[in-house]
């Protein structure tokens, strides 16, 4: 598997980090294999879901057994973040759920900073053409992010964050996580 560390954006140029990209660039296989697990998925494999708004569950817990390849995306998000933060990948935590965004839906303004988040992110695995843009604020300054299959974003914790309404006629398919630091 190639992946690229995350680089840093014109936007992060001037103040405190607002993203940083990263790529899995030969994942397509991985993102095939996940994306019809998660086709798969029934009710019963649902753990748990929270953050409805809009009419819908922004986030959908399932067990990692359900999608064991998304062991893999889960340990480069890790390695990045260690990266990101100067930490060793030992002393991380990571916390994941899903985050299935079907035709006409939106995830609305939100944060991560509830606990003690160190850095946030998402990995994509389905992002059809016209499924929304990743939107990113810090006090004066915005970012639009045009995601892609195989991309990773990163962003602190109290960075407001939205995606626009999918206007495709296809789900857009992501994994959201938050790392802190790992139980002594």
């Amino acid at each position: 598997m190639i992946f690229s560390l995350p680089g840093t954006n014109p936007e992060n140029n001037a103040g405190p980090l607002l993203y940083q990209i990263g790529e899995c660039r030969d994942c397509e296989a991985l993102n095939a294999v996940m994306r019809a697990r998660i086709a798969l998925l029934g009710e019963h494999a649902i753990v748990r879901r929270n953050h409805y708004l809009g009419g819908r569950y922004e986030n959908v817990y399932v067990p990692l057994d359900s999608i064991p390849e998304l062991r893999v995306i889960l340990g480069l998000a890790t390695a990045y973040a260690a990266h990101i933060l100067n930490r060793p990948k030992k002393n991380l935590a990571l916390g994941w759920w899903l985050n299935i965004m079907q035709p006409g839906e939106r995830t609305f303004p939100h944060t991560h900073d509830d606990a003690d988040e160190l850095l946030s992110g998402a990995y994509y695995i389905d992002v059809p053409p016209g499924s929304g843009r990743l939107l990113l604020a810090r006090d004066t300054r915005h970012a639009e992010v045009e995601a892609r299959a195989g991309m990773f974003v990163f962003f602190p914790p109290d960075v407001l964050h939205q995606v626009t309404r999918n206007r495709s006629d296809r789900a857009r398919i992501s994994v959201g996580f938050n790392l802190g630091p790992a139980p002594a």
